[in-house]
Order: C-alpha cells, then structure tokens, then sequence
C-alpha cells in the first residue's frame, strides 16, 4: 500500500528534484548563451541546433533531467499528484534566485510578490490531508 502523506523524506526528494531542475535550467541557459546565436529564426534553426548538440553544457543539463524524471517516478510512486505538483513548485522560488544570482537577471517587485504567494500555496498545500483512500 502507498503512503500518500506528505513526509520529510518525500519532502526531500521534491526539493532535491526542484534543486535539480532549477541547476538544469541555469545549465542550459548557460550552454544556449556560449552558442553565440542571439536569435532563433527559421532560417537558422539548423545551425541553432547543430551548435547546441555540440554544447556539453547543453547535454549535462538533459542528463540532470534524466535523473530528476527517474526522482519524480519515484515522487509520484509515494504521494499523491495533487500534493506533489504544488509542493513542488519550489522551483519557482529557486530559478528568480539563481537568475539574479548567476545570470544577472532582474526580477520585478510584482514577480517576488507572486513568489512569495507560491510559497503560501506551497505552505498550505503541504499542510492539508489526503483524501486518497488505501490502495492496493
């Protein structure tokens, strides 16, 4: 039968995965910037893709998903969808983070503002209990 309550472990590994996905983001971005190309048209898709391919930055960043889509099997495996999706928009506080940190990006007052409501969400959601009987 599956634990379908929000423990710290499972906890961990939707942290771990939003850890994860965010690290993949920031490598991408950074392999998509090395490439060179400023703009992505039609026209130069070809050369787009055939420069990104080439990027060990690009494939260290599919790798991290690789491994986070195995973490996230075994997220669903032992929770419920409707907890683990909206637990694990962690994300979304982590990537403005690394952006401004590593990209130099700027996030608006309004955008923080709506962070800081995704982390109330996340908040409440992890407070709330299953409504998921026991399954084989």
């Amino acid at each position: 039968m599956k634990n379908s309550q929000l423990t710290f472990k499972i906890f961990f590994l939707i942290v771990l995965n939003d850890i994860g996905d965010t690290l993949a983001q920031l490598i991408l971005k950074k392999g998509l910037i090395q490439t060179g190309i400023s703009s992505v048209t039609f026209g130069n898709l070809a050369e787009f893709i055939t420069a990104n391919a080439a990027s060990l930055l690009v494939w260290l960043g599919f790798l991290i998903y690789a491994v986070n889509f195995i973490i996230w099997m075994i997220i669903l495996y032992r929770i419920d969808l409707s907890i683990a999706m909206p637990v694990g928009s962690t994300c979304y506080i982590f990537v403005p983070i690394v952006a401004v940190i590593f990209l130099h990006e700027r996030v608006s007052p309004l955008r923080w503002l709506g962070i800081l409501c995704i982390v109330l969400g996340i908040h409440f959601v992890s407070q709330s209990k299953s409504t998921t009987k026991g399954r084989a």
